[in-house]
């Protein structure tokens, strides 16, 4: 970094180019911060303390004051709309394009995706083209008409909402395609290459329940997860797999419990171009171990490995809590910069003990931080007391003589 800020104050280094060192230092440096919390209230261990899903909007500075606000006595937030689906939401999506009309897509338990008016405040139509519980959704970042799925049924399929019924499934991916739809002879196929269908019943993105479908900021690639343990990239505009490998560590088993697990992608302007990074949270319904994974999006690499701090080991939780209801589950990854100082990146997870954690980028360049000091103060006391413990045992004028 000091050759960045020599080069900079030289003028061989773009203002752009040290935005993006700086920044991907930063998020190659999260940390647990166990001292910033939500609540100084201690959570009972009851289901209903589960935080299944997070949210926050990135350009959005003021979530300290407004939380601040209500906490001084201003008045709760209430609902504007009440949505009835008459089924079981698993998760939700709003569009990203500041243009795009005000619909919320809605992940549903009756097959298909259900979009909601925030206009009007009524469900305007359903998505149909899955067999079975959609677990996940997520908006084009660069197309506000086009949305892609994940279900049960181990398929992902890209929908234009323009169209209606089951016109609008437009797409599908196929986890044993790395070509994807090209056109005959245009360089990247022989001329007698048949591409397959967009759209179709029998393909499948992965060997198991897709539970997480993510685009990347540009919208150039789409990323999902399956309870096969597998993360697959995806070239959005051909559907082809990229065939990247994200390695044995990662975990995605399957459970009884439906619900979304999807990666959270920093996007491209934070790190270089073709370094997006990809946080995923491992799950493994029997052995959480409240793991937090940093990989390259594009080739996969493994970056570092966040963990919860004070975690006790797998075969005690076992034998205490259950594993959903433990710290140790995350169910699901939020991110913003650090509104608080200008600098660094926040990065938010949600638990199955009711808590939401905090990771904060420390600069290894720097002296100790606040837990560091804290745990030094904690020592210093303790040794302070046993000192005092011994004085009073062997009396004030006890000592070595020779």
């Amino acid at each position: 970094m000091n050759s960045y800020l020599l080069n900079r104050a030289l003028g061989t280094v773009s203002p752009n180019a040290f935005h993006v060192a700086q920044t991907t230092r930063l998020v190659h440096n999260l940390e647990p911060a166990p001292g910033i919390r939500f609540s100084s209230r201690r959570a009972a261990p009851t289901e209903q303390n589960q935080v299944d899903a997070t949210q926050l909007d990135q350009d959005d500075p003021t979530i300290a004051e407004n939380v601040a606000a209500h906490k001084s006595g201003s008045p709760e937030i209430t609902p504007v709309h009440t949505f009835n689906l008459d089924c079981t939401p698993y998760a939700h999506s709003f569009s990203s394009q500041p243009g795009s009309t005000l619909l919320v897509a809605v992940a549903t338990s009756e097959q298909s995706v259900r979009l909601v008016d925030l206009r009007s405040g009524l469900a305007t139509q359903g998505l149909p083209g899955h067999n079975g519980a959609v677990l996940s959704v997520a908006w084009a970042p660069h197309r506000p008409h086009l949305l892609a799925s994940g279900s049960v049924d181990n398929r992902v399929i890209i929908f234009d909402v323009r169209r209606g019924g089951h016109n609008s499934a437009i797409a599908t991916l196929d986890m044993d395609d790395p070509v994807g739809l090209v056109a005959p002879g245009s360089g990247s196929a022989p001329a007698s290459f048949e591409s397959r269908p967009a759209f179709s019943r029998h393909a499948r993105a992965h060997n198991g329940p897709v539970t997480g479908v993510r685009w990347t900021s540009n919208g150039s690639h789409i990323v999902t997860t399956g309870q096969d343990s597998r993360i697959r990239v995806w070239d959005a505009a051909t559907g082809a797999n990229t065939l990247v490998h994200f390695g044995p560590r990662v975990r995605n088993s399957s459970t009884s419990h439906l619900a979304e697990r999807a990666p959270l992608l920093i996007p491209k302007g934070i790190m270089g171009p073709g370094q997006e990074t990809l946080l995923w949270a491992n799950f493994n319904e029997q052995d959480d171990r409240g793991e937090i994974f940093m990989f390259e999006l594009r080739e996969g690499t493994f970056i570092k490995r966040l963990r919860v701090p004070g975690l006790i080991g797998g075969s005690q939780m076992a034998r205490g809590r259950a594993s959903a209801l433990s710290a140790a589950r995350i169910n699901d990854l939020v991110w913003r910069g650090n509104g608080a100082s200008g600098e660094g990146l926040e990065l938010f997870s949600a638990h199955g003990d009711g808590t939401i954690r905090t990771w904060v980028s420390r600069d290894p360049d720097g002296g100790p931080d606040e837990e560091e000091e804290a745990e030094l103060a904690d020592r210093k006391r303790k040794r302070e007391v046993l000192d005092d413990l011994y004085k009073g045992f062997v009396g004030p004028d006890a000592g070595l003589h020779t």
